[in-house]
């Protein structure tokens, strides 16, 4: 099911109901329920929602898709290469080891700094492109006017950055996510995964990237119950590798898809309304 929802229609209410209704009337187990969404705000305002309508005890996960890789990835760190108690890099991390690398680098491009690179180290890791060779072909692409030696620099920057990750035992968010999809390629892993999952359902699905995108599709592939929630209209993480086509195409890569709308504005006033429909 894919349910198309403009702002202020009710978009939440339809999910948390949903669930409810999973629940309460159809005898679904909690348990085998899994909702991701992007931040931690509407994470919990679904927990809150659901808890009031089928009790507090009742546990469906609904969490984000970082916190949900996370935990996942921390019982089986050795399947990805890493040690336990690995650590996530964050914001102030990630441009400290970027420091570190330019400045060691002689003759550097001066378009080269440290923020300007760490945007683009997570453009291409959020594009799900995660090797040197792959860096490089998105850069040569998306990038072309920075020239062949300044995309060369970036690119040993890139390999430099990813390396000293690996070596401190550290991801950063992008690798939650890469890690996520690799291990889930593991088919007694994959197995796992849809043992204590049957039920599926993805909140503001226009802002998944590609690689946030296999992810669902992997899990949901042996029974096929999934929902995915929307609207292309509202697409915010274009700037993190969210892609459109992802919701737009969702029907024609999935077989059997019904697609509901959800048109109706409750939220904002017709004057607001019709100011929106001119922009």
């Amino acid at each position: 099911i894919v349910i198309i929802a403009g702002a202020g229609s009710g978009k939440t209410r339809t999910i948390t109901y949903r669930i409810a209704h999973m629940v309460k009337e159809c005898g679904i187990d909690p348990n085998s329920i899994l909702a991701l969404t992007f931040t931690n705000k509407a994470a919990n305002e679904m927990k809150e929602r659901i808890e009031k309508l089928v009790g507090e005890d009742t546990p469906v996960s609904a969490t984000t898709f970082h916190s949900f890789a996370y935990k996942f990835l921390k019982k089986f760190p050795n399947k990805i290469g890493y040690k336990k108690n690995f650590t996530i890099a964050d914001d102030e991390d990630q441009k400290e080891i970027i420091k570190k690398i330019i400045k060691n680098i002689p003759n550097l491009y001066e378009i080269l700094d440290t923020k300007r690179v760490k945007k683009l180290i997570n453009k291409a890791k959020e594009s799900g492109y995660y090797t040197k060779k792959q860096a490089q072909n998105y850069y040569e692409k998306r990038y072309e006017a920075m020239g062949e030696s300044v995309i060369n620099q970036l690119c040993d920057i890139f390999e430099e950055y990813n390396k000293t990750l690996k070596d401190n035992n550290t991801m950063d968010f992008s690798d939650l996510i890469i890690n996520l999809r690799n291990i889930l390629l593991v088919p007694e892993i994959l197995e796992m995964v849809q043992k204590r999952f049957k039920y599926f359902i993805v909140d503001e699905y226009q802002d998944t990237n590609l690689t946030q995108g296999q992810i669902v599709d992997l899990m949901s592939s042996k029974e096929g119950n999934l929902c995915v929630v929307g609207d292309p209209d509202q697409s915010i993480y274009k700037f993190r590798g969210a892609q459109i086509s992802i919701i737009n195409d969702f029907a024609k890569n999935h077989r059997n898809t019904k697609i509901i709308k959800l048109e109706e504005n409750y939220r904002s006033t017709p004057q607001i309304l019709e100011a929106a429909n001119v922009v």
